[in-house]
């Protein structure tokens, strides 16, 4: 049976939308109708999964209904009852819920739902379903998730006063170089005197300057998102991509916390589950999203499962912070290596973040400050003539 949502309205003329379950859309249309509803749009609401936000809500709402006593297909129908939950979201947890009814697992009903799933979900998932502790383990999974959201989050703000610096400058600098620059030579031209030489100098090379700042700007533009897009469709490629970008002095401290910390939470959650190391180190490893990790990870998952301690094999990650491994070392000395993992998570972040600020810190007054010396620039360049010509009238 599918689930499928639907647009339409009623006998009096009220738009209606939910979602209901049957076979065929045929046989959906015709329950619609029996229930005085004339149908607008039918759509499969099962092939529209949540995003990661979403997702994050339904593990902690399964996770807190499982931990109160109800089945997974229990808890599921409660969350359906939900009016809270859009059409969407619903519809998902309908088709979730056939799946589970048809015995599949938690994890492989999300796999054949359409949800792309992470590696790191997918193998919480499978070690919750494994470990008897799956109520535990979905609301572990929803702070993961809400805590990679939030860190997002705030990147993304902390970078929005920059980009708007420096999309106000190139608009400004546009302006006093293509209008500004060009009516005051003609203004000069109608008196009989050019600009002074300072002045023509800056008419003449300024916006052509300008111009290929902007043309090289989005050139490189254009180049990012083809090597980009090029990279994840070859490992090795973005692997070398990687390491190119680590020798740049800005990039160097900044991408090593972010990738620990996402290994260090990653593991963490994962060995919560009772993932043994040796499994855990190659997903932990994908789920840092740097493709050169990732495969410096099979290496070293293959090392362990021969013998090695795991503190030993980060010491041949090389992408990741030194002193992971050493947090690593105390925790499996002490028997503590979860607390130890979550500990080193958390200074990672920290680091990373204070990194984040500091660099963002010296880049917008760094940019006000090039700006302000170009349109002191032109500023000059303009209202020297006007100056001169006004000592000339008066005297």
């Amino acid at each position: 049976m599918s689930v499928y949502a639907y647009t339409g309205r009623d006998a009096a003329g009220r738009r209606r939308r939910g979602w209901i379950e049957a076979d065929t859309p045929k046989l959906a249309r015709q329950q619609l109708e029996q229930q005085g509803i004339l149908t607008e749009r039918l759509t499969d609401a099962a092939s529209a999964p949540p995003d990661l936000d979403g997702r994050a809500r339904v593990y902690r709402e399964l996770g807190v209904l499982l931990r109160a006593g109800f089945t997974l297909e229990r808890a599921l129908g409660l969350l359906l009852e939900e009016r809270q939950a859009g059409v969407p979201v619903r519809g998902f947890l309908a088709g979730l819920r056939d799946r589970i009814r048809d015995g599949l697992p938690l994890s492989q009903a999300m796999a054949t739902a359409g949800a792309r799933l992470p590696a790191y979900e997918r193998a919480a998932l499978q070690a919750a379903e494994q470990t008897g502790l799956q109520g535990a383990m979905l609301e572990q999974l929803a702070d993961f998730i809400e805590a990679q959201l939030a860190l997002a989050g705030r990147l993304r703000a902390a970078l929005l006063y920059p980009v708007a610096v420096l999309a106000l400058a190139l608009t400004l600098l546009s302006l006093m170089m293509f209008v500004v620059l060009p009516r005051a030579a003609r203004l000069f031209g109608q008196f009989g005197d050019g600009l002074p030489a300072t002045a023509q100098r800056v008419a003449v090379w300024g916006p052509r300057l300008l111009l290929l700042i902007l043309l090289a700007g989005a050139a490189a533009v254009v180049a990012v998102l083809w090597l980009r897009r090029a990279a994840r469709r070859n490992n090795r490629l973005a692997a070398r991509v990687e390491r190119a970008l680590l020798r740049l002095p800005v990039v160097r401290g900044i991408l090593p916390r972010l990738w620990s910390m996402r290994f260090a939470g990653t593991m963490s959650l994962l060995v919560q589950a009772g993932v043994p190391p040796q499994e855990a180190l190659p997903v932990a490893c994908g789920a840092t999203g740097s493709q050169w990790l990732a495969m410096l990870g099979t290496e070293a998952a293959a090392s362990v499962r021969q013998g090695t301690s795991l503190s030993s094999a980060l010491n041949d990650l090389p992408p990741l912070a030194p002193h992971l491994a050493e947090w690593v070392r105390v925790g499996e000395s002490a028997g503590n290596l979860r607390e130890m993992l979550d500990q080193a998570a958390m200074r990672c972040r920290q680091s990373y973040e204070s990194r984040l600020t500091r660099l963002l810190g010296l880049m917008e007054p760094a940019l006000i400050l090039v700006v302000g010396l170009a349109v002191l620039l032109i500023a000059y360049t303009v209202l020297k003539p006007m100056l001169d010509l006004a000592r000339a009238a008066t005297g």
